[in-house]
């Protein structure tokens, strides 16, 4: 689960005036506040218990108050200092402290988004075509060039490119056994929106990897899987990082369901691929 002091600290934009008073209360007070009644903690910030309870449904849903004050209670005294990104007086030490915990707050929270019954229609759809084509942009196109060499040692033709006249003009004459993969996080994109449009008038199946299920591209997907990117700092966005991570994992967890579609010929097929790979370019 991912941390409700990094939760509190992300979502302090999005809140009321006074949910801001007390998530600053929380932030400067994680030890103190499960110790407290709702009265009690809405005494110490200056607003109502009906603003506690607003507050503690925000964080935790129905749980309320008392679900916030138990996570509070498991976390402990959390090192806040790892929350923020990056300061030019971080030690290597600090470095690796904070990047460990973004890592895994991006794992945990797109464990979190990514719905099985998803990832599995996906898996499905992989299995049943045979041509696959990947596309990713930026920092994106390292999630899909991994992707690409997975489902290549398992037999699937794969087009994976950055061109993407290639690929609309490679859609329009394979379209009967072929799905989409689009790998992007803002889901905003022109190039992998062009590319939907294209798939959608042809009945292709397309699979879109995304952050955001709000998106344009997540509109026209047949399936979407959602990563988190909620750990990256906006101003260091344009070096993708954490949320490269998220994405990576999430091809992983899509390639091991697709495995698990005929685990025995896939495994065969992979066991082949380095065998070949073993006996020309290892010696």
């Amino acid at each position: 689960m991912e941390s409700i002091l990094f939760s509190i600290q992300k979502k302090l934009p999005t809140l009321t005036k006074t949910e801001q008073r007390l998530a600053q209360y929380v932030l400067a007070h994680p030890v103190q506040v499960p110790t407290m009644t709702t009265s009690a903690f809405a005494k110490a910030a200056n607003v109502s218990a009906a603003t506690v309870a607003r507050f503690g449904k925000t964080l935790c849903g129905q749980g309320g108050f008392p679900a916030l004050k138990l996570r509070l209670s498991s976390e402990g005294n959390t090192d806040q200092r790892l929350f923020d990104e990056i300061n030019p007086t971080d030690t290597t030490t600090d470095l690796k402290n904070k990047l460990t915990f973004r890592i895994n707050q991006a794992i945990t929270e797109t464990n979190h988004r990514l719905k099985n019954d998803a990832l599995e229609e996906s898996a499905m759809i992989l299995h049943s075509k045979q041509t696959i084509f990947i596309y990713g942009l930026g920092a994106s196109n390292v999630a899909a060039e991994d992707l690409q060499q997975k489902l290549l040692r398992v037999g699937k033709s794969v087009i994976q490119s950055l061109d993407t006249h290639l690929l609309a003009a490679a859609l329009t004459t394979q379209k009967t056994q072929a799905a989409l993969i689009l790998i992007s996080n803002s889901g905003e994109k022109q190039e992998p929106l062009q590319l939907a449009k294209i798939a959608q008038q042809l009945n292709i199946p397309i699979i879109v990897l995304t952050h955001n299920n709000q998106s344009q591209i997540a509109q026209l997907a047949t399936i979407t899987l959602q990563h988190d990117d909620s750990t990256e700092n906006s101003q260091l966005r344009s070096a993708a990082t954490t949320s490269l991570i998220a994405q990576l994992y999430a091809v992983d967890l899509l390639y091991y369901s697709f495995l698990e579609q005929d685990f025995t010929a896939n495994t065969n097929q992979l066991a082949d691929s380095s065998n070949v790979i073993s006996e020309y370019f290892t010696k």
